[in-house]
């Protein structure tokens, strides 16, 4: 289809997954475009844009004709990991805008293989699945999935959980302040990615203040010369040796995309057509991940 005024709709979380232009880079495709007309598809999925941001925005403000190609996208899942993936693979990113993709597609994927393992997609009827057939495969598959993630973008395994919590933290950020992801992302919001993660689940206030907090540590006055010889002068062996909260650090970071996952059953599920099967099987681990729960909230009270 091509359209000069065709309207295209921008979703949110598509347009935080593509880094904009920056200013030289925009107005550089801006008069080659007025040059020589669009010359790429915009890519879209159900009327949303997926690539091509700058370009639609360009051809709507000077009123050049493009093109439009629908990409057939099973569920929202793919469309995210096909835009991470191509986003990674083509372009230099800011070091958080990295890890957010490199997050999201692991994020995606894993709900993509959810799927997979039960034999369905997001669009079948519920009646149709069988989890408990698929859960064996999908506990395997959770684990390559997390390998291969870490091996086509040269990180480790632990990292790939890290940044899968890092962007469930980005998102819920963006739903409260989109302005202050959009700044974390590029670069222009100095924080660490602990504080990021902190303000998931956290209220707009404690969010603000965490990330105000996070600025003033940042704006602090920098290390005096002595400091930095003292700190250049600490040597590896220096260094502590062991981390008592090394093996509990990756179960805290990846609760919060368990809770995510649940949380967005839960409000998306129709429950009037699950089967009575499908019901018991969800029960039975739920209150198998509760009495676990309960019990190493026991282990760590019995310390204090």
């Amino acid at each position: 289809m091509t359209e000069a005024r065709y309207t295209l709709k921008i979703d949110p979380e598509f347009r935080r997954l593509v880094f904009p232009y920056s200013h030289e880079e925009y107005d550089k495709l801006e008069q080659k475009m007025i040059r020589v007309g669009c010359k790429e598809p915009v890519l879209v999925w159900y009327g949303h844009i997926i690539q091509a941001f700058e370009q639609y925005e360009i051809c709507m403000a000077h009123k050049i004709p493009f093109k439009i190609k629908n990409i057939n996208f099973r569920a929202r899942e793919e469309a995210i990991s096909i835009i991470c993936r191509e986003e990674l693979l083509a372009r230099q990113l800011p070091k958080n805008q990295r890890r957010y993709l490199i997050g999201k597609q692991y994020n995606a994927d894993t709900i993509i293989e959810a799927h997979n393992a039960a034999g369905t997609d997001q669009f079948k009827e519920r009646s149709r699945r069988d989890l408990f057939k698929g859960k064996k495969f999908y506990e395997n598959s959770a684990c390559k999935i997390r390998e291969r993630i870490a091996g086509d973008y040269h990180v480790n395994v632990c990292s790939v959980i890290r940044y899968s919590a890092f962007a469930q933290a980005i998102d819920y950020i963006a739903a409260i302040r989109s302005e202050a992801a959009n700044q974390i992302l590029s670069g222009k919001m100095k924080i660490t990615m602990e504080t990021v993660m902190d303000c998931y689940g956290k209220n707009e206030d404690e969010v603000a203040q965490l990330l105000l907090m996070s600025g003033e540590r940042k704006s602090m006055k920098k290390p005096s010369a002595a400091e930095k010889k003292i700190a250049k002068a600490t040597t590896i062996k220096d260094m502590p040796v062991f981390d008592p909260d090394a093996e509990i650090n990756s179960l805290a970071l990846t609760i919060p995309s368990w809770i995510s996952f649940i949380n967005r059953t839960r409000t998306t599920a129709n429950f009037s057509l699950l089967t009575l099967k499908g019901r018991n099987q969800l029960e039975q681990e739920l209150e198998q991940l509760q009495e676990t729960t309960e019990a190493m909230i026991y282990a760590l009270k019995e310390v204090r």
